[in-house]
């Protein structure tokens, strides 16, 4: 169901707007003053935002400038009770979808909705015809990233515990977020555990929390990431760097739904949905002894992938333009474009950083760019002295793309899993993922 966001400090405008707007379908967020609607909206990331122009922290105009330097799609709706030709031309080139003027009646706010539904499916419609799918930052016209949005909207609904697998800086998060966000958990918080950064003790008291005197520097009670999230969804980043007494922890959590805090006998009953992220080959981890296996089962009821950007070689360009236009927006730049060179180079290299690395080079690339095109000169050296060149007439290829191919020519030449799986040197439980990670039906 979409949000719609209001950012006014009048109550009646405030209950009016609600009433309305949710009588029209819409789950409604609001907030009193530019400051709080800032945030909210970067939390929950609403697709309208009516904004009232007088606010007691910030002028509406403030606001909308602030909401359009973040680069995320919306229709904001100006409402004010001070009309002017002036107003209204500005807010426009600012990217305000419409101007809303007090009072106004229940037909004024349904005409515009309305509209918003009409352009929002043309636009959407062209998207479709260009081959790209937009799901906030998650732009992509490859098809296998597409199949992965498509399984991660029919999982969302259910409790199953979901893996994504990919390099760093692929997206894994914001799929996560995504999911999240598709689910009827989408109202409930979305709170992320890096299991990287913190040793094993912090990250215990990270996960279930602590009470005071647990553990030397436990001075007060802290409440633990679960217990945060209750209702909504727990994002375990990095989960193959888990230390194996957590992991055990953790999966009497997942099979009973409670846990107790760190030097606390009482126990906490929660309801989250699991959604884990890794870099790592995970059945590597499990045959060396450092990560468990029922574990392992526990998290990956439903395995997603998320390819290199050197795989998703359509999508560059894409990503580069969509970055290019925010970064040029958020430092008040005037670059437009990327000059066909300078693609070119952006195309050639093998981005090993991924999504990530590709961004920090867009914005690198705006704050420096002197002109209104981006060129190659605007392009770290790493970039634009990269050259691979094919040997053979072959492109060098990654380890996982190897092993895809290999595993597609040993299926093509057996007769059965079992017999693949022997000659490949793996069990057939371990073909049998690796088939579903590749795609190889």
């Amino acid at each position: 169901m979409k949000k719609v966001l209001i950012i006014d400090d009048d109550k009646n405008i405030l209950t009016t707007l609600q009433i309305h707007i949710e009588n029209a379908g819409f789950v409604t967020l609001c907030a009193s003053t530019g400051t709080e609607g800032t945030a909210l909206f970067k939390k929950e990331l609403p697709e309208i935002v009516f904004i009232d122009l007088k606010l007691p922290d910030m002028d509406g105009l403030s606001v909308l400038d602030k909401l359009i330097e973040t680069g995320i799609q919306t229709y904001p709706v100006i409402i004010t009770a001070y009309a002017t030709i002036d107003t209204a031309v500005k807010a426009g080139k600012m990217g305000a979808f419409d101007y809303l003027t007090k009072p106004f009646g229940p037909a004024q706010i349904s005409h515009i909705l309305r509209r918003i539904e009409k352009v929002q499916s043309l636009e959407d419609k062209i998207e479709e015809l260009k081959g790209i799918v937009h799901e906030n930052d998650l732009i992509t016209r490859n098809e296998e990233v597409k199949k992965v949005l498509s399984v991660g909207r029919q999982v969302a609904e259910s409790h199953a515990g979901i893996l994504i697998s990919g390099e760093s800086g692929t997206g894994k998060g914001l799929l996560a977020s995504l999911i999240h966000r598709w689910s009827e958990r989408s109202d409930k918080p979305f709170v992320t555990v890096d299991c990287a950064t913190l040793q094993e003790n912090l990250l215990e008291s990270d996960l279930f929390g602590h009470v005071k005197g647990a553990f030397t520097g436990a001075i007060r009670d802290k409440t633990g990431k679960l217990e945060l999230a209750d209702g909504g969804t727990v994002f375990l980043d990095e989960v193959s760097e888990m230390a194996p007494p957590i992991q055990a922890k953790f999966l009497h959590f997942l099979q009973h739904h409670e846990f107790e805090r760190v030097g606390d006998p009482k126990t906490v009953r929660v309801n989250v949905r699991i959604i884990s992220a890794t870099n790592r080959d995970m059945e590597e981890l499990i045959r060396e002894g450092l990560f468990r296996e029922d574990f392992y089962y526990r998290l990956n009821v439903v395995e997603l992938f998320m390819p290199p950007l050197r795989d998703r070689p359509e999508d560059i360009d894409l990503l580069s333009i969509h970055y290019l236009n925010r970064f040029s927006r958020i430092n008040g730049r005037p670059v437009s474009g990327i000059d066909p060179e300078a693609m070119k180079e952006l195309k050639r290299y093998r981005w090993p950083g991924n999504i990530r690395e590709l961004v920090n080079v867009i914005e690198r690339g705006v704050i420096l760019c002197e002109g209104r095109l981006l060129s190659s000169s605007d392009l770290p050296p790493h970039i634009t002295k990269s050259r691979p060149e094919p040997q053979q007439g072959e492109e060098l290829k990654t380890i996982a793309e190897i092993e895809k191919e290999h595993i597609q020519r040993t299926l093509m030449r057996t007769q059965s899993m079992e017999e693949a799986a022997r000659i490949l040197g793996i069990d057939p439980a371990t073909l049998w993922r690796k088939r579903k990670r590749y795609h190889l039906d």
